[in-house]
């Protein structure tokens, strides 16, 4: 068995189903610390016990164990870049992103993140190192930046025509499910500079949202989001297939929602480890990052 292939096949279904390992450990008639094991590779499960978790989440033993061939993907290669301004700000900063990960990008103020984040969709160059990706970037990466980018100009029925003409996206009913969900149903004739802080937020979130990704990006997403909007996004990222790469310091989502959380500290990767590897410390994410990173000072 791919011990790898295995253990996030496990946190994924686990996640979907919404189960703890400790309610997993109890389907199972195992320990919790079982469950932990399995997950960080350092055990297998017995064919009895594959069988049963099989049955449990409804899958075939072929797609447990060997996973189909996405799961192996390598979506992005972030290789040995530098950035600098008056400071270094990326210091030969190295980041693989495999397809079906949730990860949470944490770090202090000025720490690199969305310079990283900017490199790594195009929007800056490197000093030196190169991004790689396996797919069509064009087509298949999208991206919530940390500022809103909308035409103020534009009423917010022609943005969204706009945006779904230059995506390609052809599925009237999705936009328009999107549309009814972000509540904008009676926004539509309004223009975009009208629009409050809160709503150019959630507008932005649709729009990156409209077409489905390998890879979608969102940096600092929740900031001048209003709650209800704040509880859509949470709502509607359950549903996205492909990975997710969130700079976000909401702990409390990191421990529900992601699988793994990489730290940057001084333009460097600090840390990188799996939420399951963490809890099963006995800590909590937030707890992680105080001793990881001394202190919560975030931005």
């Amino acid at each position: 068995m791919e011990k790898n292939i295995f253990s996030r096949k496990l946190i994924d279904l686990r996640r979907k189903n919404q189960l703890s390992q400790a309610g997993l450990a109890n389907k199972l008639f195992v320990t919790r610390q079982s469950i932990s094991k399995w997950e960080n590779g350092e055990s297998e499960p017995s064919i009895d016990k594959l069988i049963s978790i099989a049955e449990i989440f409804n899958t075939s033993l072929d797609n447990l164990i060997i996973g189909n061939m996405l799961d192996k993907g390598k979506l992005v290669s972030i290789s040995h870049i530098n950035k600098s301004y008056d400071n270094q700000v990326l210091n030969n900063l190295s980041l693989d992103i495999y397809d079906n990960e949730r990860i949470a990008l944490l770090g202090l103020n000025g720490s690199g993140k969305t310079t990283m984040i900017s490199i790594m969709v195009g929007l800056k160059n490197a000093d030196s190192g190169d991004v790689k990706f396996s797919f069509n970037k064009k087509k298949g990466l999208k991206l919530m930046p940390q500022n809103d980018v909308l035409i103020n100009d534009m009423k917010v029925s022609e943005l969204l025509k706009l945006t779904q003409l230059l995506n390609k996206v052809k599925d009237n009913n999705h936009i328009e499910s999107l549309v009814k969900e972000f509540n904008f149903t009676e926004l539509m004739d309004h223009y975009v500079g009208s629009l409050s802080g809160g709503q150019k937020r959630r507008l932005s979130l649709l729009l990156s949202l409209m077409s489905p990704s390998k890879l979608l990006v969102l940096d600092e997403p929740t900031v001048g989001m209003d709650l209800e909007t704040i509880d859509i996004l949470w709502n509607h990222l359950e549903h996205v297939t492909g990975s997710i790469l969130m700079v976000t310091h909401d702990f409390n989502q990191i421990d529900k929602f992601f699988s793994r959380v990489v730290l940057l500290k001084d333009g460097r990767i600090e840390n990188d480890m799996s939420v399951d590897k963490i809890h099963s410390h006995n800590q909590t994410v937030e707890q992680w990052y105080r001793t990881n990173n001394g202190g919560l000072n975030h931005d």
